[in-house]
């Protein structure tokens, strides 16, 4: 993608990102409009603790930075002018990861010739720990600073990438959702993000005193439990190949494969030769689920469809660990392609086929987050409110 302007503002008729304000009435309120006074958001993953953030942000100019979502896939980055009610993604570019060598050179060359920003935060596809992070998907060791004297720029921060969505959703107007399972929200209650892509991501957001806290998790790593005769089954032919069965194994596009695999296995089939055609030059996962979507081959289609029950009961499950009365959020790049798939009862009734927690999980909506810059718009809130803090501490420090 080149690089271009993107404007979002409180005028923009066809994409404003907004953030409810406290005191202010959000222009078009979404799922993650809170009545009244709504709590702060700040982020928890971040190595240094954030502060306290009560001080109102109005009083902060909107300023540049520069911001990444960097994935085993793909890095997007940009530099946006960012404030209290405006995102504006000045230019951006988006580059195939595996190509470079490390996030450095991506940058210089993003930034040859533009005006450096003087803070800087991306979210990165891994655990961060103490500014560091290791890719999971990549070669790749992460460092603020070393990026920051590297790049010449003041503050940089490192989030996982799924933090990031999550604080990302409330820049999100209500029409960049599509409800999948009907709920009753639960006002300021904790919220769950998760989404299958190159791996399985997850966060959530909790209230702490009446500031929103962004809660890093690796849980996509832990291990897949199966819950019936067909998925033990599923279980002992994934492990036949890789010793252990992860959720990430299964819910991502990679897993999308190997549950086709053992659906043909289990079944003693063969590919459709033009299943098999497709297979030669295409993405497996784009080919089944293409081939499931429009209906023309069964094995893709029952494939997509144990997909689907494994992500709904995945959903299921973060909504009881987190007891995510807020809502469940799916993000990641495969469920809007998947959507249709999504909407079919499947989904919704492995997400609440927990018993005894029916009652819990039938109040507690699901929605796919459809903006596909979800996790770069929230590298730069994470930037902005990185910007802010470090104004504060300066402030205070001088006034000592």
């Amino acid at each position: 993608m080149a690089d271009g302007l993107l404007s979002l503002n409180a005028e923009d008729q066809n994409l404003n990102l907004l953030l409810s304000l406290p005191g202010r009435p959000h222009p078009d309120p979404g799922p993650f409009f809170f009545r009244g006074r709504p709590p702060r958001f700040s982020e928890a993953a971040f190595s240094v603790p954030s502060g306290d953030l009560r001080t109102d942000p109005d009083s902060f100019p909107a300023m540049r930075v520069l911001a990444g979502d960097i994935g085993g896939t793909k890095t997007a980055v940009a530099i946006a002018e960012v404030g209290p009610r405006s995102l504006s993604l000045l230019a951006t570019r988006t580059y195939p990861s595996a190509e470079f060598r490390g996030l450095e050179l991506i940058l210089e060359d993003f930034l040859s010739g533009k005006r450096r920003p003087s803070v800087a935060a991306f979210g990165v596809a891994g655990p961060v720990r103490a500014g560091r992070a290791k890719v999971t998907k990549l070669p790749w060791t992460i460092d603020e600073a070393r990026l920051a004297r590297r790049l010449a720029i003041g503050r940089v921060r490192i989030l996982n990438d799924f933090v990031a969505a999550a604080l990302g959703i409330p820049r999100l107007p209500a029409r960049s959702f599509s409800l999948l399972v009907p709920g009753i929200a639960e006002p300021g209650g904790p919220i769950a993000v998760l989404g299958a892509g190159t791996g399985l991501g997850q966060a959530a957001v909790v209230d702490a005193s009446g500031v929103r806290i962004a809660l890093a998790s690796q849980g996509g790593h832990a291990d897949f439990g199966p819950r019936d005769e067909r998925e033990d089954r599923l279980v002992r032919f994934v492990r036949g190949r890789f010793g252990r069965v992860s959720r990430d194994r299964l819910l991502s596009g990679e897993g999308l494969g190997h549950i086709y695999d053992f659906v043909k296995a289990d079944r003693g089939a063969r590919d459709a030769p033009a299943v098999a055609r497709a297979f030669e030059s295409e993405d497996r996962a784009a080919v089944i689920s293409g081939f499931a979507l429009s209906g023309r081959d069964a094995l893709c289609r029952e494939a997509l469809s144990l997909f689907v029950s494994i992500y709904g009961s995945e959903a299921g499950n973060l909504a009881l660990q987190y007891r995510a009365t807020g809502g469940v959020y799916l993000a990641g790049g495969i469920a809007e392609k998947i959507l249709p798939a999504l909407r079919e009862k499947a989904f919704r009734e492995s997400f609440r086929s927990k018993p005894p927690m029916e009652e819990l999980l039938a109040r507690i909506p699901v929605r796919v987050a459809r903006e596909p810059r979800l996790g770069l718009i929230g590298a730069v809130e994470a930037a902005y409110r990185t910007a802010i803090e470090t104004t504060r501490w300066r402030s205070k420090t001088t006034t000592r």
